[in-house]
Parts: structure tokens; sequence; C-alpha cells
């Protein structure tokens, strides 16, 4: 035993001797692990001072600072400081932006508490230990923003509905993402429009301070202008909002490929994906159920677009997950599917273009069999909305009961609010939007929109109304739904909506590419959620398997009988 602790003991010692060897150059891994976590957190420190002096300080909002080369400028010389340094160099910056003087005597107000629906976490400004005393204290200085010329700001505001605009910020064709400057200044961009400007931060899974901390070390892992937005869609996948894309490109096409099977696709109520429609020549049929792609399982295809792809919920993933999914780079893929009751697998020929399902219909509205109206919102022409809605309203006048088939995108987003004109006697709040501050970045503001109700110019529809909506009803017809559902004689048939509500802003990227994502917040008139779970049926109907395949419209047909049963009482 003697003789082995020996041997142990000396071991030890050549270990400790090799360790003690390794060149200054050369440090353990604990070391570098060490080293990149100080510079994630001081970078991390970076997006958020910047980003809301970026917002606040009236240097930027007047453009006397150029706010992106502040922000370049400042990015190697922290990167590089030792924790202790990072507070000095940050306040001697902020300081030197000059006085913080709005050009105004009149201050600026934060809104009313009752009013107001607080998203953004700006505690840390206050907290001194870990801005130090004097960057904390100068920081509070900031806002509430006056009142003020926004021409040369970072973000003004539209005056429809208050929707903020980024369309000053700066982009550069040649921008291609290969530095470290250039992507980190991309990525604070879109952390902070998103950070001030995004109004459910407050209903994500986890919080949008702890994936800044999380996707920095992404960033600076990208080299090129593929993988900055692949990490991009990556992160704002955690918001859930459908309305986020990138704008003049697609990146995920390049990692999942460009060949796109020629079908549409409907979700079950069990969440099978079924073939519901051919685009062109292809082996499968309408009411196969998708079981898997090239030899995976289609469960785990979902996953592994999911990661990149901002979908709802898990529940909610035909738009836009439906066309990433049978996606290949290969032109010939191979597709599994059940096929009355015997599983199949055919090979598909992709197609680079694609038709949606929802495709126009030819008639604005008819008159079904049994006098019963229908109304296509996609169809409707264009221009007078006011005097289209009227006509299509003396033509179905004399009908025993109408449908309103919203699972398409209405041609005109005002048309719900003359067609509810039709449909009650006296107009409500139908919903709570919320449109972010121009004092308080990261505030929003509850603005109440109400319903029109019968005005001379219209006259009260008195029989049985069906709205129709199921998952593929996203934002301006839930919008659209939520006013007419408080018709007075209006019920909404089908399955949930997409839930993903509120206006869209674009927000251009370095590189001159721009992302969508939802500026302004969309709630019952009781301030209940909408984003994310989407608006719930009255009456509850799914397509079936069978019924796809006998190409019928289960949820017309049970529009149809309920009206029929209504006017039967």
């Amino acid at each position: 035993m003697k003789n082995i602790a020996k041997l142990v003991a000396v071991l030890l010692c050549i270990c400790m001797l090799f360790t003690s060897c390794i060149p200054a150059g050369q440090s353990v891994d604990s070391s570098e692990n060490t080293v990149n976590s100080q510079k994630v957190e001081n970078l991390e420190k970076l997006c958020k001072v910047w980003g809301y002096t970026k917002y606040n300080h009236p240097a930027f909002l007047f453009g006397e600072k150029d706010w992106d080369e502040e922000l370049l400028n400042l990015i190697p010389v922290v990167s590089e400081a030792k924790s202790d340094e990072v507070n000095d160099i940050l306040h001697e910056w902020f300081v030197s932006l000059g006085e913080i003087n709005y050009g105004t005597s009149r201050p600026g107000s934060k809104p009313i508490e009752s009013e107001a629906v607080v998203q953004a976490d700006t505690n840390w400004i206050l907290d001194e230990a870990y801005l130090g005393e004097a960057l904390s204290a100068d920081m509070q200085k900031m806002g509430p923003v006056p009142k003020i010329d926004r021409s040369k700001a970072p973000v003004k505001f539209s005056t429809r509905q208050g929707v903020p605009n980024f369309k000053i910020e700066n982009t550069d064709t040649g921008c291609s993402y290969q530095t470290e400057e250039e992507r980190l200044l991309g990525l604070f961009r879109v952390w902070n429009a998103i950070e001030y400007y995004f109004p459910y931060l407050d209903i994500m899974d986890e919080s949008w301070h702890d994936l800044l901390n999380e996707f920095i070390p992404k960033i600076l892992e990208a080299s090129d202008v593929q993988s900055f937005e692949l990490t991009i869609c990556e992160m704002t996948a955690h918001l859930h909002d459908v309305h986020v894309r990138f704008i003049k490109s697609q990146p995920l096409k390049a990692v999942v490929g460009k060949y796109l099977a020629p079908v549409n696709m409907l979700r079950t109520e069990e969440g099978q994906w079924v073939v519901s429609d051919l685009c062109g020549d292809c082996p499968l049929q309408a009411g196969d159920v998708i079981l898997k792609l090239d030899g995976t399982d289609i469960k785990e295809v979902e996953e592994n677009r999911k990661k990149y792809v901002s979908v709802s919920n898990d529940e909610k993933l035909n738009n836009p997950l439906g066309v990433y999914l049978l996606r290949s780079k290969d032109e010939e893929m191979e597709i599994t599917v059940l096929r009355d009751g015997k599983e199949e697998t055919y090979s598909v020929k992709g197609t680079t273009e694609y038709t949606r399902m929802a495709r126009k219909r030819e008639k604005s509205h008819e008159i079904l069999d049994g006098n019963i109206g229908l109304i296509n919102p996609d169809s409707l022409s264009t221009g007078d909305t006011g005097t289209v809605v009227r006509q299509v309203m003396e033509d179905l006048r004399d009908t025993d009961g109408l449908i309103i088939d919203l699972r398409q995108y209405p041609s005109d987003t005002n048309m719900h609010i003359f067609l509810s004109m039709y449909l009650q006697k006296v107009g409500t709040v139908y919903n709570i939007m919320t449109v972010p501050s121009q004092s308080v970045p990261g505030t929003f503001i509850k603005q109440e929109m109400v319903s029109m109700g019968v005005t001379p110019a219209s006259f009260y529809y008195e029989k049985p109304v069906v709205v129709l909506m199921d998952e593929s009803s996203i934002s301006n017809t839930e919008f659209s739904i939520m006013d007419l559902r408080t018709g007075d004689n209006v019920v909404v048939l089908g399955n949930t909506s997409l839930g993903t509500d509120g206006d869209i802003t674009e927000l251009p990227l370095p590189n001159g590419n721009g992302l969508w994502f939802t500026s302004c917040g969309i709630y019952t008139p009781e301030m209940g959620q909408t984003q994310r779970i989407g608006l719930s049926p009255d009456i509850e109907v799914y397509p079936t398997v069978e019924g796809i395949k006998e190409g019928r419209d289960e949820l017309k047909e049970a529009a149809v009988a309920y009206i029929q049963e209504q006017n039967a009482k």
C-alpha cells in the first residue's frame, strides 16, 4: 500500500509540473471560458446602455450624433475591457454625448398608470452595483421624452394608430456581416427594437434579457449574411410572433432546401398534417396524412424547423411552418403518408413556386342553396369600402342567414368597420389596442376600439350570422372577427385562430434587409390575452380526414346547418 501511495504522489507531481509549464498564450479551457464570459457580459451591458440611450437621449433624438457610429466605436473598446473598467468607459461615453436638453420647457410625462401597459424591464438602470453610481445617476436623467420633432430620431410614429417607424435606420448593401462589429450592430439593433417596441414581452416563455446573453456568443460565432440571419431567426423564434420574418430573404430555405412539395395542407383536431389540395402534378391525394419526409418522422421535421420559425404555439403550426415543412434540397423527395389505413411512400417532385390554399374566390358574395348569403372577404373589390359593403349587403338583404368566411384575408382591412354597421343596433367596445408610448419607450398605451352600430347609411340585418374561423385566421382577420362577433345575432364557428394580431412594423437591418414584427398589442375588451392563444369559436368544428378526402367544406356545412336550426325555432 505504501508503494502505491508513493506512485500516486509521484504522478501528481508530474501532472502539476506539466500544468505549470503551459505557455502563457495557451491557457487552459477554464481561463478561456472566463475571458469569453467577460466579453459577453461587457457586450450585454453595452447593448442595453446604448439601446436605452439611443431611444431617449436628445443627441440621438435630434440626429446630432450617429447612433450606429457611436456603437461601432465602442464595441472593440468595451469588448476587451476588464470588468472594473466597463462602467467608467460607458459613463465617459455617455457624458460625451452632451447635455440632456430636449429643447422645450415643457417636460415629458409618464402615461397614466391605469392606461399603461409596461413591457420593457428597465430596472437595471437603477442598479448602481450593475452600472456604477455615476452612470446609473446620469441615465436616470433621461426622459420622459416631451413632444418633439422626431424627423431625425431613430424612431418616429405614424399618425395611424402610433405605429413605430424605423425607416431612418442606416443601411449599407455592402455590409456582409463578416466582422464582429457588423454582426453585433445588427443584433443590438434588433434586440433593442424588440425590447422597447414589441407589445408582448410579458407572454414570452423566457426573459428577453436572458436571450441577449445567450445569443451574443452565437452572433460572434457567425461569419456571413446567412449565419447572421439564421441566428436572428433563432432568437426571434422565441417571440412566438408569426408576423416575424425577414423581408428580402428567407435564410431557412438555404438550410432546408428550396424545393417544396406541390401540395397545400390542413391540420386536423389531432394535429395531423393532411393534404388538402394539390398545386400541380403529384402522386399524393387529398386526405393523405403526412407521416415522414425523406425517412424522417414529420414530428421530428416540425421540431427542426421550429428552431428558426416563429410560431404561435405547438398547436398552431400551419402558418408559417407549413411552407417550410415539406421542403428538400433535392428536387425529388420521398414522402410517406397514411392512405386508407395503409402506409405508402411516394417520390414527389418539388417546385420552387408556392400556391397558397386560400386562393381568391371568384365571387365576392353569393346566395347558397336554402337562401343563405355567403361573403368572401378576400374577393371584395377595393376602393370605396363603404360603398362596396353597402352593395353586398343590399344584394343579401332578403336572405335567411349570412356566412362571413374569415378563413380568408380581407382584401380591404377596413371591411369589418362597415360590415359591423349592419349587424348590431348599438356600437360597443370590441377590443383593446395598446400602442407604443412616445414619451416612455417600452410602455404601451391602451386604446378602446369601438364598433359602429347601425347608421342612417345602413340597415339592421336581423337573421342569424355565422363567422367562419380556423388557424389560418391571422392578424386583420382576427381583428375583424373581434369586431363582427359583437353583432347581436352573430356566432363564430370553426377552430381557434392563429393568435397573431396587431399592426406590423419594419426594422431595416444594416445590410439593407428588413425584419417585420408586431408593434401594437391586441386584447379582448376585458384585457384578456389573444396573442399566441388565438380567439376561441362559439361553436367548435374541425375538418376531418374523410371530409378533406371527399372535398367537402365541413365548416361551411356546419354553418348552414346552424342557420337552418335557428330559423326553425
